[in-house]
């Protein structure tokens, strides 16, 4: 079992969504503009939790707008959902596994 789980890491870590992941990630650590709107985002997220203010969620929308006009930033985020989308399915591949061996 270990051996398979291992083979499944290394498969996703090995792909080539995963590995453009990680050097636009790299990118993106040095340009200010994305920095910055990524900070202002988590800000407002945490405001808008605390109050549900239709203004600040405005705000945040706004603000995810324009992070995803940057180029940079929208070509990473294609690829992180490629990514995720290969996690998600592993996992229910698993949930579904071990419901079947325990339930039946």
């Amino acid at each position: 079992m270990d051996k398979a789980l291992d083979d499944v890491v290394k498969c996703i870590i090995n792909c080539n969504d995963y590995k453009k992941c990680i050097e636009l990630k790299e990118k993106m650590q040095t340009n200010e503009d994305i920095k910055i709107r990524v900070e202002q985002i988590k800000k407002l997220q945490k405001e808008y939790i605390k109050s549900t203010d239709e203004a600040i969620k405005l705000k945040l929308e706004t603000l995810e707008k324009e992070l995803m006009e940057i180029p940079l930033y929208a070509i990473y985020m294609q690829h992180l959902y490629k990514v995720n989308d290969m996690i998600n399915l592993v996992k229910d591949e698993l949930n579904d596994y071990f419901y079947k061996l325990l339930n039946e």
